[in-house]
C-alpha cells in the first residue's frame, strides 16, 4: 500500500480556519468611525445649517489671511458701536496693553492698535469721534513715529494738531510719548530719541492752547525690552493717567 503524503510538512503548525479569518480582519479606525458619524449628521441637517456652517468656516478662512493690526482694527471698530463706555482710548502698543478698565469710575473702551502711528490714529477719529457715547478722550501715540526714516517733526505736529480737532467738544486728556528704557531694549533698530522729545513738546504747547488734561512722560520706566511695560510698568502708566485725568 503507497503511504500518503501527509497534507503538511513536518514542524509546521496547522491553522485553524478561525485563525485564518482572524489574519483578514482589519481594525477600523475611531477616527473614521467619527467621520461617518459627522457625515451623516451633515446629510440629516437642514439646508439652513448647512450654509450657515459653510459661511463660518469661510469667514474663519477669511479672517486668518487678515494681518494682525487689520484684524484688531476692525475688532475695535465693531466693539465701538457696541460699547457704551463713555471713555475712549485711542494708542498704540503701550495703551493696548496698559489701558485701565475704569478711568474716574466710568468704563473705558479701548482702541489701540499696536503699531499704530498719529497717522493711523487721525484716520480712526472718522469712525470714533461721531460716538454720541464717547464723553471723554485719552491720546496716547507717538513712539512707533520714532523709529529710523520717521517723517518729519513738522508733518507729524500737523496730523497731532488735526486729530485733536476731530476730536473738538470731548474732554480731551494727551498723554506724553514714554521714554524707552535704553538699557533694556531688544529692537535691531534704535529709537529716534530726540525725535520723542520734540513731540512731547508740541504734545504740551496743544494741551496749554486747547485746555486738554496733559499726562507728562515719566523719568524713568519700567520695561520688558525697553519700550512695552511691566506689570509694574502698567500700574505706573495707569496711575499717572489717572492722576491727571481725574483732578
Amino acid at each position: 500500500m503507497i503511504p500518503t503524503r501527509p497534507p503538511f510538512a513536518a514542524g509546521t503548525p496547522v491553522r485553524s480556519s478561525s485563525s485564518r479569518r482572524a489574519r483578514r480582519t482589519t481594525i477600523r479606525p475611531a477616527w473614521l468611525g467619527r467621520l461617518d458619524d459627522l457625515l451623516g449628521a451633515v446629510k440629516r441637517a437642514p439646508l439652513g445649517v448647512l450654509l450657515m456652517v459653510v459661511l463660518a468656516v469661510a469667514t474663519v478662512c477669511a479672517i486668518s489671511q487678515i494681518p494682525m493690526r487689520e484684524r484688531l482694527r476692525a475688532q475695535a471698530r465693531i466693539g465701538a458701536l457696541l460699547s457704551t463706555a463713555p471713555v475712549l482710548l485711542v494708542g498704540d502698543s503701550i495703551s493696548y496693553l496698559a489701558a485701565p478698565r475704569l478711568l474716574c469710575d466710568e468704563a473705558v473702551f479701548n482702541a489701540s492698535i499696536p503699531g499704530d502711528r498719529i497717522a493711523d490714529l487721525v484716520a480712526d477719529a472718522r469712525e470714533y469721534a461721531p460716538r454720541r457715547q464717547t464723553k471723554r478722550v485719552v491720546v496716547a501715540v507717538g513712539v512707533n513715529d520714532a523709529w529710523p526714516h520717521h517723517r518729519t517733526i513738522a508733518s507729524w505736529i500737523a496730523d497731532y494738531r488735526r486729530l485733536v480737532t476731530l476730536y473738538a467738544g470731548h474732554d480731551l486728556v494727551l498723554v506724553e510719548i514714554n521714554p524707552p528704557e535704553v538699557s533694556r531694549q531688544r529692537f535691531p533698530k534704535p529709537l529716534d530719541l530726540n525725535f520723542i522729545a520734540q513731540p512731547n513738546e508740541a504734545i504740551r504747547a496743544i494741551a496749554a492752547k486747547t485746555g486738554a488734561r496733559l499726562v507728562p512722560a515719566p523719568q524713568s520706566i519700567h520695561t520688558s525690552d525697553g519700550l512695552h511695560p511691566t506689570p509694574a510698568g502698567t500700574d505706573l502708566w495707569r496711575a499717572r493717567l489717572s492722576q491727571a485725568a481725574c483732578i
